[in-house]
């Protein structure tokens, strides 16, 4: 399990043929959801949670959201289920269902390398930030910092896999795929609980 210090998930990954075969013989089920930080959007497989992405009006709304996910796997099979993803929504937002007992399964779906960064960002505590820097140190890529930022990007469960927490080496905060207010909430939700 990853992230010991609040949301307790066990993940796993896709492998190196299903990454490259872009979702096909993957069915994901999606709904949306409010949240704390506006309206997500959620996406799951029989193995676990493989996405959390956010709605915005200003942005597209709804279809903008699933639209950006599901380019990530253009070859899976989709379907509507918003029932199916409500008990996602409501453990990972609630935590007081934060417990090592039920531990969240994830499935990570991305390159050997975001997989890798992706690791790294389960282990950032709540409360604490960490420099792309430092994340490609730990990864041993310390040259590859742009790539780990690329990557953070890239990430498909926002919040779960906490991309929110990465900054930049003089503390900045950096972009964030779900915009900067998005960020700054997260970042302030998780300190008034820390």
């Amino acid at each position: 399990p990853g992230r010991l210090h609040d949301l307790f998930v066990t993940h796993e990954a896709m492998s190196p043929g299903e990454w490259k075969e872009k979702g096909r013989g993957l069915s994901i089920r999606y709904g949306f959801h409010n949240s704390p930080f506006g309206r997500a959007l959620l996406m799951a497989t029989d193995r676990g949670l493989c996405g959390v992405a956010f709605s915005d009006e200003n942005k597209g709304g709804d279809a903008y959201a699933l639209a950006d996910m599901t380019q990530r796997w253009p070859q899976a099979v989709y379907s509507r289920d918003d029932e199916a993803v409500r008990p996602y929504a409501q453990r990972i937002f609630d935590p007081e269902r934060w417990v090592a007992s039920e531990p969240l399964r994830v499935v990570l779906i991305g390159t050997d390398f975001q997989i890798r960064v992706w690791e790294q960002l389960l282990e950032i505590p709540m409360g604490k930030l960490c420099a792309y820097s430092d994340i490609a140190r730990k990864i041993g890529a310390s040259q590859a910092s742009r790539a780990v930022g690329a990557a953070v990007g890239r990430n498909p469960i926002s919040f779960v896999v906490p991309c929110h927490r990465a900054i930049g080496r003089s503390g900045a905060l950096t972009g964030y795929h779900w915009g900067l207010t998005r960020k700054r909430a997260m970042l302030g939700w998780e300190a008034a609980r820390a």
